[in-house]
């Protein structure tokens, strides 16, 4: 019984941990690559990668079978990461573009292992009798906002003390030194298992009705907003407005902290409508305000609108499934569209903000401009006419 008592905390400390680190890292990749580089674009490649890896490598490794990795293995392989960005931060590689790209897919790779294995872990605490499903989906979602919320005001923090190479040496020697220390308490299991999937007899066929095509739309632009702001904001703050990066890892802590409350506070509901025009308002504010403490009050604002549209959305998308197959279907289809999106949108937007387009003034009407485009498919899934069936069987 102690000893259940004792692995609980420590589960989700070390999802905080991993998730703070990890944050971290992308924190300060972001804010260098613009300061030291000056291109937008290859901020939105880094972003881009870091999100688009980990799917591409689960839906290719997904096809031939199904890896479970054991917190230790993870561990190591975590160990191997961050010895090996630690590595290139003594070199001059991670000056050049080829070295910001190399350590986002080190990132977008251990993301992959990361999240998938916590994931399943989390599973098993409920399997093991640790704690229950609902109490085991709070305490995990708890435990990565807060790791969100302060590995980005970490990083914000260290960028502004050090330089790249350190800063990156400092948030890699203390993984590595954190992860070494998980190893050697011991308890965890290091078996890995490999298992082939089983032929399957296929399932009927299903379709999606517009409704629902247009409710996943709007989540995948609830991606596209995500990925704006990881991109056009740091330009805005870094080369518009002047301001430090620590006042970026707080804005972006803060937007966590926000979408944390909306999550842990059911009774505090916005309508569509509302969430919409509050997300439009706290994106002019964040952009075009000069005053520090109304972009952070906007940036938390913003946070907790999203992730209250978000769980609407959600739940509309788990009432419209008539069947656990269907329910398979929508939510393949929903993660597919919101992941490409949300990967495709630092690039796309930060191509716009080259010296050849628009410049870096245009960071202000993309971010608006990605607010108003959210709040038209709002729009238009409300009026749309809905069908006698959202999912049919073919």
């Amino acid at each position: 019984m102690n000893n259940n008592k004792v692995a609980l905390p420590a589960f989700y400390t070390i999802v905080t941990l991993f998730t703070g680190l990890d944050m971290a890292i992308v924190i300060a990749m972001v804010w260098f690559g613009l300061q030291a580089t000056g291109s937008t674009f290859l901020v939105g490649a880094t972003l881009c990668i870091a999100t688009v890896v980990p799917y591409a490598l689960e839906q290719y490794l997904g096809r031939y079978f199904t890896v479970g990795l054991s917190m230790k293995r993870l561990v190591y392989i975590r160990l191997a990461v961050f010895l090996a960005i630690l590595g290139l931060s003594l070199t001059q590689a991670a000056l050049m573009p080829v070295g910001f790209l190399g350590i986002a897919f080190l990132v977008g790779v251990t993301d992959y292992f990361t999240i998938s294995t916590l994931e399943s872990q989390n599973t098993k605490q409920v399997l093991a009798g640790r704690t229950n499903s609902d109490t085991s989906a709070r305490l995990m979602q708890t435990a990565i906002q807060i790791g969100a919320f302060g590995g980005a005001m970490l990083g914000g923090v260290i960028v502004d003390v050090f330089p790249l190479n350190q800063t990156l040496q400092f948030i890699a020697v203390a993984a590595i030194a954190s992860l070494s220390a998980i190893a050697l308490v011991g308890g965890i299991s290091a078996e890995v298992s490999a298992v082939s999937q089983p032929g399957s007899s296929p399932a009927p066929a299903v379709s999606l009705g517009s409704q629902l095509y247009l409710l996943i739309v709007v989540l995948s632009l609830i991606g596209f907003h995500i990925g704006a702001f990881n991109s056009l904001v740091p330009i805005v703050f870094q080369k518009l407005n002047g301001w430090h990066a620590t006042l970026f890892g707080t804005a972006s802590g803060l937007a966590g902290l926000g979408a944390f409350c909306a999550a842990v506070l059911p009774r505090v509901r916005l309508g569509s409508y509302a969430a919409v025009a509050l997300i439009v308002v706290a994106d002019v504010a964040i952009v075009y305000f000069a005053n520090p403490w109304a972009v952070l009050t906007a940036a938390c604002v913003l946070g907790f609108c999203i992730n209250s549209l978000r769980i609407q959305l959600r739940r509309q998308l788990i009432e419209a499934a008539p069947d656990a197959h269907a329910a398979d279907l929508i939510a393949a289809r929903s993660s597919l569209y919101y992941l490409l999106v949300s990967g495709a949108a630092p690039m796309l937007l930060t191509l716009f903000t080259t010296h050849a387009m628009l410049g870096f003034e245009g960071a202000r009407a993309l971010m608006v401009a990605a607010a108003l485009l959210l709040g038209s498919a709002v729009l238009l899934r409300t009026r749309w006419p809905a069908p006698r069936a959202a999912v049919a069987a073919k």
